[in-house]
């Protein structure tokens, strides 16, 4: 296909575009401005006349830092389908596109195909925890997502390390990543289901008017600019369950009782922290409990063969706390 010439006011960037970084690049700013764009950029024709950038945003981006009024395209006729894949084979021949990107593309295009946002983010992830298995057939979501990602020669296998940010709502994960957060503190929030908590609380907080937004952003905006008060959150967390650890070593079990609370304490701690203590199991953890309480005592005074209240305090306090976790509070 020939290029044209065409008003850069005419050019409408695509909201299919996977790419979250838009900001225009000083580099290709001063190319664009010596030279000119000299690849087209593909767009294609919109019913008020516009067009719609496929690819080339960066340089049309870097076309308007640069003052131009004509910019040179390759007009064709594209579904939303072929729209979202040219986009993605265009950013996947960038360096700097990612697998996060990427899967951002696909579950923008499993939506195209009629699909919620909810029912998208199940699709991806039914195929990538067949992805993960070594064994059996793989489920029909992959090919799915094959499928989608076959143009952009990108492998489903690498949006596997980025599954846990399908548990942050899309808002905020493209708000956040726009803010040039790297992708290595996203998953670190993504994977704590306590930092998960307090930002969806947060974000809740600012859209329902009950905390004031920085002017001009919105509450997914605002929350990606206090981003690192959340993993400062998150450190003061990590820090206390880290002393906390360290207590637990200089309190070791000496007795058959102990090591029996201390290993079920761990496990309760472990089941908490990824989220699998749901209701039942804090229900028959304190039935076992009230049944179990006094019995681990007389045992616990047995074996040591000690009556002093200072030898069963550590106990007693374990005890405590895995009562506690049985209510659903913390420890």
């Amino acid at each position: 296909m020939e290029a044209k010439l065409v008003p850069i006011d005419l050019l409408v960037p695509s909201n299919r575009n996977p790419r979250a970084r838009t900001k225009p690049d000083p580099a290709l700013v001063a190319s664009v401005r010596a030279l000119g764009i000299i690849e087209p950029i593909v767009v294609r024709p919109l019913p008020d006349g516009t067009y719609e950038i496929l690819a080339g945003e960066r340089r049309y981006r870097a076309a308007l830092e640069a003052g131009l009024s004509e910019v040179p395209v390759v007009v064709r006729e594209a579904g939303n389908r072929e729209a979202l894949e040219v986009a993605l084979a265009e950013n996947v021949a960038r360096k700097d596109l990612n697998a996060f990107e990427a899967m951002e593309g696909v579950l923008r295009t499993i939506e195209e195909a009629g699909f919620s946002q909810e029912e998208a983010v199940m699709i991806l992830k039914r195929a990538l925890h067949s992805l993960r298995r070594t064994r059996g057939e793989e489920a029909p979501e992959v090919e799915v997502v094959r499928k989608i990602l076959e143009p952009t020669g990108i492998s489903p296998y690498s949006l596997i390390r980025y599954e846990p940010l399908l548990n942050v709502p899309r808002e905020v994960r493209r708000a956040l990543m726009q803010r040039g957060i790297p992708l290595g503190k996203l998953l670190r929030v993504a994977r704590s289901p306590e930092a998960l908590r307090l930002m969806e609380e947060r974000l809740e907080a600012w859209r329902s008017g009950k905390a004031p937004t920085i002017p001009g952003l919105s509450p997914e905006e605002t929350l990606a600019a206090s981003f690192d008060s959340v993993l400062r959150t998150l450190d003061r967390g990590e820090e206390a369950k880290a002393e906390e650890r360290r207590k637990r070593l200089r309190e070791r079990p000496r007795t058959d009782v102990e090591k029996l609370v201390w290993s079920l304490s761990d496990l309760v701690e472990a089941l908490e922290e990824r989220g699998l203590l749901n209701e039942r199991m804090r229900e028959l953890l304190e039935a076992f409990l009230d049944e179990a309480e006094e019995t681990l005592y007389q045992a616990n005074q047995r074996e040591a063969g000690i009556d002093a209240e200072s030898f069963h305090a550590p106990l007693r306090e374990r005890l405590e706390r895995l009562r506690a976790k049985a209510r659903g509070g913390g420890a």
